[in-house]
């Protein structure tokens, strides 16, 4: 049985041939290590917590993060590891699931997608666990981090817009209450300040991240005495709220309204016309937040610890010049 046992769990003083004989055996047998035992004999039960924020009602229902989730998959997948996806956040006073499976050692690492209470991320780290936050960071606390550059991302939607001649500009902001709100609001600002256009407030909405909220967003935008003649929103599914409402009211896209999105989901090439946005590489940044979270549990440090990615402007069809 010691033989046995040290060629399923990997240990270096048996043979290759002798493991692969086990291994034979064992899958004749269907045998399968009992994952309690095998997590006190090797210290690690080679799975990790996925969890997401408490923005989000799971991670299969958002079109954003489902293609996030495929690149962690697929990289956990390569390393042998099982990806155990949590309950969203919601309780703020009660300790989450993933603290608690952290605690008692039911995992070797946690990623958080979105937002999440820091106190919760210390604890965590406190115990010695590694964590990862994936489309969120901590600003000033040393957690490692895969984010998308928010900032970049709305500032070339935003440039866009003026790049075409438009002087009213609108912004359809998320009301979060993590960096992705403000760092997309302040590129937006930044955007028209440097085509010397004034920031307006009367322009700006800013609401949660949801398209029938968008609708009636647009709705007042379009409504104002001087409306705007484009209009950028954080994400696609806001945008779309914004196509919707502009249909409402009769204003074909883009003659008559031009707008941008943010993320490039699927649906974004197949809408009619076809959002313009702003590619985040969604995948990547999956798989990247993934490799982090390995290197770590691996005992190997991170550097940087804070990877910002790139992101893409793709020009389609619900923009045009200003007429």
């Amino acid at each position: 049985m010691p033989t046995a046992s040290q060629a399923l769990n990997g240990r270096a003083r048996i043979s290759d041939q002798t493991r692969k004989r086990v291994a034979r055996v064992a899958r004749r047998l269907r045998y399968a290590p009992h994952a309690a035992a095998r997590r006190l004999i090797l210290g690690r039960s080679n799975s990790a917590a996925m969890v997401p924020g408490s923005n989000m009602t799971g991670m299969f229902s958002d079109l954003f993060y489902r293609a996030v989730l495929a690149g962690v998959g697929g990289v956990f997948e390569e390393a042998g590891y099982r990806m155990l996806i949590t309950p969203p956040l919601r309780s703020a006073s009660q300790p989450p699931q993933f603290v608690e499976m952290a605690s008692a050692r039911e995992i070797d690492g946690v990623l958080v997608a979105g937002a999440v209470d820091g106190r919760w991320v210390k604890q965590t780290m406190d115990t010695g666990m590694p964590v990862v936050l994936l489309d969120n960071h901590l600003p000033g606390k040393p957690v490692p981090a895969v984010v998308n550059d928010n900032t970049g991302g709305a500032y070339s939607g935003t440039r866009h817009l003026a790049e075409l001649g438009h002087t009213r500009i609108g912004f359809m902001g998320a009301a979060v209450d993590y960096p992705f709100g403000r760092e997309t609001h302040d590129g937006y600002r930044r955007a028209l300040t440097d085509a010397g256009l004034p920031v307006d407030p009367a322009l700006e909405i800013i609401i949660p991240i949801d398209a029938e909220r968008a609708r009636e967003g647009a709705g007042a935008l379009l409504s104002l005495a001087d409306p705007p003649s484009a209009i950028f929103a954080v994400t696609d599914m806001l945008a779309l709220g914004v196509t919707t409402a502009a249909r409402e009211r009769g204003l074909a896209i883009p003659a008559d309204l031009s707008v941008v999105g943010m993320d490039d989901i699927d649906l974004a090439a197949v809408t009619n016309p076809p959002l313009t946005t702003v590619r985040i590489a969604k995948e990547a940044m999956g798989r990247r937040a993934a490799r982090m979270l390995l290197d770590l549990i691996h005992g190997d440090d991170v550097d940087p610890r804070l990877v910002i990615l790139p992101t893409e402007l793709v020009v389609r069809g619900t923009t045009g010049g200003h007429r």
